[in-house]
């Protein structure tokens, strides 16, 4: 029988890796996998590819949100802040209730209502009583507020590109495609923790 033929990146027709993939010495990663590879070799019982990859984008993710969170230092405002102006922004008059927004935050009222006060001291936001019932307030967005906005995503972007140009553009769709199916195991897995 013909061995699968290989494709470009190293791919067999079934999509498998024809090999593992090498190990970087110079990797931020590479003691976390230093760690995993060394308890592989004591215990032969040892999940070592499923540790590896869990370990692996847990890693990603905090490179990703350090990366992030470097770009809005330097602009001075913090991750939460940012998150309630994209919120806001994405509102179709750049408008929404405190509860909406403590809803798109997962955070508290109280906890709402104080990014609410640091937006408005800022001049980002505006709080404003509804023309249909003056008991109900809205946060609307300033011009101020999406100048700073148009301002600061810039950066975020090119980043993003640099970031994701390390793959072509079959493999992010590759990608995106595990990562969805993974998605539904983990969702499987809340049902079944929390019948």
């Amino acid at each position: 029988m013909d061995s699968p033929s290989v494709h470009k990146h190293g791919l067999t027709e079934s999509g498998a890796r024809d090999k593992k993939p090498e190990f970087d010495k110079n990797s931020s990663f590479s003691p976390i996998e230093q760690m995993i590879n060394l308890r592989a070799s004591r215990n032969p019982e040892f999940p070592q590819q499923e540790i590896l990859l869990v370990r692996l984008c847990m890693h990603m993710q905090n490179k990703i949100l350090e990366h992030r969170n470097k770009i809005l230092r330097e602009q001075g405002i913090n991750e939460t802040l940012f998150m309630a102006l994209i919120t806001l922004e994405s509102q179709e008059s750049r408008s929404i209730q405190p509860s909406e927004l403590s809803a798109a935050l997962g955070s508290s009222r109280t906890n709402a209502t104080r990014i609410a006060d640091e937006l408005e001291k800022r001049g980002w936001i505006e709080r404003r009583e509804s023309d249909s019932d003056r008991r109900c307030l809205h946060l609307h967005m300033t011009d101020e507020g999406k100048a700073f906005l148009d301002r600061l995503l810039p950066p975020q972007h090119q980043s993003l590109h640099f970031l994701w140009s390390a793959l072509e553009k079959d493999e992010q769709k590759q990608l995106e495609v595990l990562m969805r199916k993974l998605l539904v195991r983990l969702d499987e897995m809340d049902k079944i923790d929390n019948p």
